[in-house]
């Protein structure tokens, strides 16, 4: 296992820069998407001089504001702050492959499929004791070929 459960690796920050990281970040997106203060205070569920206000003080953004900003910018928004204790934005769905190493899976499976298909014929019974693996593997292969399907997607565009 390659991070503790319980104990993980301690993290420390301040405040103050985690509030800094949140300052840099609304404004970032502000003038990247070309919005204006009332737009961003839409998303954030707040006024516009409050919106402002979390991008240019030292006021901290509460968590409904946090989540709202999460909903519309997803990591773009959370990964500077969650960064700052280890973390990162992950779609709810999605499928982080470095998560699974997926050569240590693919061999891990490969030397009893060889064995169960020796005989030139494969049964369920065969299958079960690595039906872990199995899924493990189809997980990996259905991320890839969503992988390619959507850069081939891109492409035709």
């Amino acid at each position: 296992m390659s991070t503790p459960n319980i104990h993980g690796q301690r993290r420390t920050f301040s405040a103050s820069s985690a509030v800094d990281a949140q300052n840099a970040i609304l404004t970032d997106i502000k003038i990247e998407d070309g919005t204006t203060w009332a737009d961003m205070g839409r998303v954030l569920g707040k006024s516009d001089d409050r919106a402002a206000a979390y991008a240019n003080t030292a006021a901290a953004i509460d968590l409904p504001t946090f989540l709202f900003g999460c909903k519309e910018w997803g990591g773009r928004f959370a990964d500077p702050l969650l960064g700052l204790v280890g973390g990162r934005w992950a779609d709810a769905n999605a499928v982080c492959t470095g998560d699974d190493q997926a050569a240590l899976t693919l061999a891990t499976l490969l030397p009893a499929i060889i064995a169960i298909e020796a005989d030139n014929l494969t049964e369920a019974h065969e299958l079960t004791p690595h039906e872990v693996l199995i899924r493990r593997v189809h997980t990996l292969t259905a991320c890839w070929l969503n992988m390619i399907a959507a850069e081939k997607g891109q492409a035709a565009r």
